[in-house]
């Protein structure tokens, strides 16, 4: 049986930024366990905030290259209520950015590469378990090894039985698919609450990312393209862009809501999506996750037998965070609730404090 100093299970993007920052620190054995180490193919985008995008450049990881600015997130009802808000609201020069998952995966391998420290090793882990002494981390076809500490990173497929979980199920699925406008993006983002179901549009490259949450029962009639068009072309949102054709193929995934209640455990931590899975309709999933990140190093700064307060520190921003995507995904989407909604929307414009505090709140952290 092998024994490691330190184990990350999971090598996406909050796992190898984990191991980076750790070799940053001093660390000098760390093992990445990753199914697809040596084959990243995926076609997400991913929404980043200005904050997380910073720490990506703090340890060189950022290539605004393969990136997409987000100037301003225009928040809309159908009925009453809009709302803007643009980066120099809230002081700058951009509130995010989009980038595909397998280039800034790349990018991060880049820089692993140059941290002999670090080693990437592809392995399929079926089991972890925590220890008063180490931890035990089951893989492959029943290899097995040991470490003074496991970090969980590996995007919520495993679950610990010794970590208690808070579960919604929307009745969800995110639909989720590149639509080409006829009119530019001009780097505005998109949030559209009506009966329909949340629907957000990202600008990437020349082209905008649909990401729409919609009943489970239409999963199989909305992944054809031609049937997804023809549903939007029956809202009156997307004639704003004069005309549409939506691009590729169109991916979708079931909606739920995991959270886990105690996410340090004897010799594991849980970080990123093994700590909480939330509804995209605020895009905070993988931001969340990076703060996590950040926050277990800075408190420790690098000492990680000094977690204590690490659970603490997380629980307001996760906790925020994960109740305003939770209200939006159930209260703002309720039929009934259809006016109020367009109420709160009104509110955010109208007061430009507040929305600038809850901008703040979902860029850097609460």
């Amino acid at each position: 049986m092998t024994h490691k100093p330190i184990v990350i299970v999971g090598g996406g993007p909050v796992g190898m930024v984990v191991a980076i920052k750790l070799a940053g620190y001093g660390h000098k054995d760390i093992t990445i366990l990753d199914a697809n180490a040596d084959n990243i193919q995926d076609g997400r985008v991913l929404a980043l905030s200005y904050a997380s995008c910073k720490l990506l450049e703090d340890i060189n990881a950022w290539d605004e290259a393969f990136a997409t600015a987000i100037k301003q997130v225009h928040i809309s009802h159908s009925g009453l209520g809009i709302s803007q808000i643009n980066a120099s609201d809230v002081n700058l020069p951009e509130l995010g950015y989009t980038i595909k998952y397998t280039n800034l995966c790349n990018r991060l391998q880049q820089c692993i590469s140059n941290f002999p420290e670090i080693k990437l090793t592809k392995a399929c882990v079926k089991e972890v378990t925590p220890g008063k002494n180490y931890a035990t981390v089951i893989y492959n076809d029943g290899e097995c090894l040991t470490a003074d500490l496991v970090i969980l990173a590996e995007g919520g497929k495993i679950k610990l039985n010794q970590v208690r979980y808070k579960e919604h199920d929307y009745g969800q699925v995110a639909i989720i698919a590149a639509v080409k406008t006829e009119l530019k993006h001009n780097n505005v983002a998109f949030e559209r609450f009506d009966d329909s179901g949340a629907l957000v549009l990202l600008p990437h490259g020349s082209l905008y990312i649909l990401v729409w949450a919609c009943p489970m029962a239409e999963k199989e009639y909305l992944q054809n393209p031609e049937n997804l068009m023809n549903r939007l072309n029956e809202l009156k949102f997307m004639k704003r862009f004069g005309g549409f054709e939506v691009m590729g193929k169109v991916h979708s995934y079931p909606l739920k809501l995991r959270v886990a209640k105690n996410r340090v455990l004897d010799r594991v931590i849980l970080v990123g999506n093994s700590a909480q899975s939330v509804h995209p309709v605020s895009a905070q999933g993988l931001n969340l996750g990076l703060r996590d990140v950040d926050a277990l190093l800075e408190l420790t700064d690098g000492d990680l037998s000094k977690i204590d307060d690490y659970a603490k520190l997380r629980n307001g921003d996760s906790k925020f965070v994960i109740g305003f995507t939770h209200f939006l995904a159930r209260f703002l989407e309720a039929p009934y609730t259809k006016h109020l909604r367009g109420l709160g929307i009104m509110t955010l414009s109208n007061c430009k404090p507040l929305q600038n505090k809850l901008a703040k709140s979902l860029i850097f952290g609460n």
